[in-house]
């Protein structure tokens, strides 16, 4: 026994016939475990398995005396083999440590991709020298020199280049932003970032996608307008009359922005006085992608609140459409909902007066005790509650409806009444609804059908949704 442990074929026949199959019942064991983890380390574990323990155990048993008679090229080619499979794996296993489980924000993790590529070209080109030397005796100096020489060449004739994309990689590297900022340039560009490249960066403006080289960012200065600690804010200006109260002019345009969509609930909008008839309005956003959407909705809906405020937007001292006739012709559509005779209705003129509203704006809000009820003329208004789960729909208004029956019983409304399109309205205070219930007492009998009629719904669209209308909660607008 002690004869045969002593030959030297015979730990390396132990290691090929025993060792080989434990490491790669072990190695298979591993894998499937990464496997199931979902873990990227998963090929660099079955290339080991796969190829590597294999041509090692060749390795071992052609390596010993007498397997292979003289220097044959065979066993060059089998060690060539071995030491490629090797660099592979080790290139493989570093990449897998330093970037791929790299914590987000970390410097692996805004390493350039062209920067980790030019390595692992390196070491490969390395790797395979070293095996030419140390298996074939080559004489890589040479080689090296040459490359040597050729890169300085080829660096000085490409200097502006190259220059130019090796400082659009290292604004890469500092990432100063990331996909999905919005960003703006010394040259006015405003977009989103949508894809980041070693060449070039790519701004979704909202009317096509610019692509602009990394070199021409990194050379000028920009703006990250994602990156603040504030929301990003809109600004606009606006013209007003001279005779126009600063601050109602103010105090409408924070108003007005407060209703809009998309704009940031942690902030107010702020309005200031440049001059003496010209604003501006600061309005914080969700994003800086709402700008246009949130700009456009808040120029409309003022247009429609300064008429309604008297006040005059632009410097416009006219109204072609709130005129004494169509009021005429507005008293005498709604008098019917007021149980009164046409000719009656005249005498609101004097203390009715005409509104518009723009699509979306709220004309009615919970809360609120109106002074005054709006009865339509045109256009249709949704009628809801706002719940802890959303805002819930209770019916829809139209033509001859009204908005604010609590008017009458000086109470505040639950209820929300939003225009779906433009709105027409002729608005009649409490006061001269007082005076009419007085004279018409039925009005107040309809009022408070109306009012148990729009109860009922809520009930019912509460219920639809799994919610329940809270009790002594029966002011509807």
């Amino acid at each position: 026994m002690a004869d045969i442990v002593s030959q030297p074929w015979f730990w390396p026949a132990v290691i090929v016939s025993v060792g080989l199959p434990l490491a790669l019942i072990g190695l298979t064991e591993l894998s499937n475990t990464l496997v199931r983890r979902g873990s990227r380390a998963a090929p660099i574990v079955q290339m080991v398995r796969n190829y590597l323990v294999p041509v090692a155990g060749v390795l071992v048993l052609i390596s010993q005396p007498g397997a292979w008679d003289d220097e044959g090229t065979w066993p060059k080619v089998v060690w060539t083999i071995f030491g490629l499979l090797v660099i592979v794996v080790t290139i493989n296993a570093i990449n897998h440590l330093v970037f791929h489980r790299a914590e987000k924000g970390s410097w692996r993790d805004r390493f350039p991709t062209i920067f980790s590529d030019l390595i692992r070209f390196v070491l490969i080109i390395v790797g395979i020298a070293m095996l030419l030397a140390w298996v074939w005796q080559a004489d890589v100096a040479g080689i090296f020199a040459a490359l040597g020489v050729t890169s300085i060449v080829v660096g000085l004739a490409l200097q502006n280049a190259v220059g130019s994309i090796v400082s659009g990689l290292f604004l890469i590297f500092e990432s100063p932003f990331e996909l999905g900022d919005w960003i703006r340039t010394a040259g006015g560009t405003r977009g989103q970032i949508v894809e980041v490249n070693w060449r070039a960066i790519h701004l979704d403006t909202g009317n096509g996608i610019v692509v602009m080289p990394t070199a021409e960012l990194a050379g000028g200065s920009f703006t990250n307008l994602t990156r603040s600690p504030e929301p990003y804010a809109a600004e606009v200006e606006f013209f007003f009359a001279t005779d126009d109260p600063p601050v109602r002019v103010r105090t409408l345009l924070v108003d007005v922005a407060r209703d809009i969509p998309l704009t940031s609930p942690d902030r107010d909008a702020t309005a200031t006085t440049l001059t003496g008839s010209t604003y501006r309005v600061s309005i914080p956003l969700q994003t800086p992608g709402d700008q246009t959407a949130v700009l456009d909705a808040f120029s409309t809906r003022l247009w429609y609140a300064a008429r309604r405020a008297e006040l005059h937007l632009d410097g416009d001292l006219t109204d072609d459409w709130n005129t004494p006739g169509r009021l005429q012709d507005a008293l005498h559509q709604i008098a019917p909902a007021l149980s009164m005779h046409p000719s009656d209705a005249e005498a609101l003129a004097s203390s009715a007066r005409l509104e518009r509203y723009c699509q979306g704006e709220v004309v009615l809000r919970p809360g609120a005790v109106p002074t005054s009820t709006r009865f339509i003329l045109s256009g249709r208004v949704m009628l809801g509650v706002p719940t802890d789960a959303g805002f819930v729909q209770i019916t829809e208004l139209g033509a001859d409806d009204a908005i604010g029956l609590t008017a009458l019983t000086r109470t505040a409304t639950i209820s929300r009444a939003t225009a779906l399109t433009e709105l027409e309205v002729v608005d009649v205070p409490v006061a001269v609804l007082d005076d009419i219930v007085r004279q018409h007492p039925v009005l107040a009998r309809e009022v408070v059908r109306e009012s148990e009629n729009r109860v009922r719904l809520a009930r019912s669209a509460l219920a639809a949704v799994g919610e329940t209308l809270a009790p002594g909660r029966r002011a509807f607008g």
